[in-house]
């Protein structure tokens, strides 16, 4: 690093420096004033003879051109001791402002570079992995909620499986039978939903996020309702047998409330099917909220905690006809007319280019052409006063 010291030596204009060159300032003013008169006077004496000037004229102007070089340096030679201790003061000054603009300034900024683009590295790592992560789990969601449309629906079709049997028992059966018909469906009321049929209902999917499913607490829920459901169905049939023995006395072979219900159980299994997949949908959803917004929350905190930094990239052409997609790409997107594209150099088309991937995220596609991120770390704002 180096170690220049501000020359000090210099010191400032003195009053006397001051009115000399002012002195010598307005001096050169009347010089520009007196060759200017004589200058104007000249042009109009020679526009009076035309382009074609007599040797006397010619030689008068000549004469003016040779006294006008002699003020010139006659103004040289006086300004010159102000002017060369003016341009050793902008010297010195541009010294002092080059080492604290970059000399001292560009090593905290290469640190602050190389730390910005650890954390930028490191951050776009972390959301390649939570971006993974929250793919599995909102697979995992949608795997989960499909088993539970499955057990919803099979629990569904099994209750309606057994309300069938139940129909068919009342509407099957003849006045020999109304009696039989009617014991049968005694022994349905406060019937329980056997682990048998619980463990039968088919589900396709992952053992492990089967069993997940097919829980305790999701039998013992069903259960409830199926003896509440077959009860009350079991105890309806029943007050229809006395209705149902008059009809078949009378000779009606068909029941009319047999046929209603029957219609009534096929739009509630439609209606339960999809209320399950219903359901599923909105829970997958939610829980996939719920996964996306701790993702989202873990992201923001580490912009917080993370540097401000500027990614820009770096294009990197390895062939001819990286090249020529370059070209390509340039003559595509910039908007150059023939007439201006002959000054435009291929270091130019890369430049738009670098510039067009950080504004855009748009980048040129050929195994010839790369990009390199680069990383700036940024000053943020302060109202700190100058040390």
């Amino acid at each position: 690093m180096s170690t220049t010291q501000p020359n000090t030596a210099i010191m400032p204009f003195t009053q006397t420096d001051l009115q000399s060159a002012g002195s010598v300032y307005h001096i050169a003013v009347g010089f520009q004033e007196k060759y200017r008169a004589k200058q104007v006077a000249l042009l109009a004496k020679a526009a009076a003879n035309g382009a074609k000037l007599p040797k006397e004229l010619d030689e008068e102007l000549m004469n003016w051109q040779v006294s006008a070089k002699k003020a010139v340096k006659h103004i040289e030679e006086q300004r010159k001791p102000f002017t060369e201790k003016a341009h050793a003061f902008i010297k010195a000054f541009t010294g002092i402002e080059n080492t604290l603009g970059k000399e001292l300034y560009d090593p905290i900024q290469q640190l602050r570079d190389k730390s910005a683009k650890i954390h930028a590295e490191e951050a776009a790592a972390a959301r390649a992995k939570e971006q993974a992560e929250l793919a599995a789990k909102q697979k995992r969601i949608d795997d989960i909620a499909q088993l539970e449309a499955q057990l919803r629906n099979g629990y569904a079709a099994h209750l309606t499986n057994v309300k069938q049997t139940m129909l068919t028992v009342y509407s099957g059966a003849t006045l020999g039978q109304i009696d039989e018909a009617k014991e049968v469906l005694e022994q349905f009321v406060g019937a329980a939903l056997s682990d048998e049929s619980w463990n039968t209902i088919a589900l396709v999917g992952d053992a492990e996020l089967i069993a997940e499913v097919r829980t305790q607490e999701r039998f013992d829920a069903c259960a409830d309702h199926f003896t509440a459901e077959i009860t009350k169905y079991a105890e309806y049939l029943l007050s229809l047998i006395p209705q149902r023995r008059a009809e078949l006395e009378a000779g009606v072979a068909e029941s009319k409330a047999a046929a209603e219900l029957a219609r009534k159980q096929e739009q509630e299994a439609a209606a339960a099917q999809l209320a399950a997949q219903q359901k599923a949908d909105a829970d997958a959803a939610k829980a996939k909220q719920a996964a996306t917004v701790t993702v989202m929350v873990a992201q923001a905190n580490r912009e917080v905690e993370s540097p401000k930094a500027i990614e820009s990239y770096s294009m990197v052409v390895g062939s001819i006809d990286g090249w020529r997609a370059v070209v390509e790409y340039y003559l595509t997107n910039s908007g150059t007319g023939a007439d201006g594209l002959g000054k435009i150099k291929l270091d130019q088309m890369a430049a738009f280019a670098e510039r067009q991937a950080k504004a855009t995220g748009e980048m040129i596609t050929h195994s010839g052409v790369t990009y390199e991120p680069k990383y700036k770390a940024v000053a943020r704002a302060t109202k700190r006063k100058v040390a």
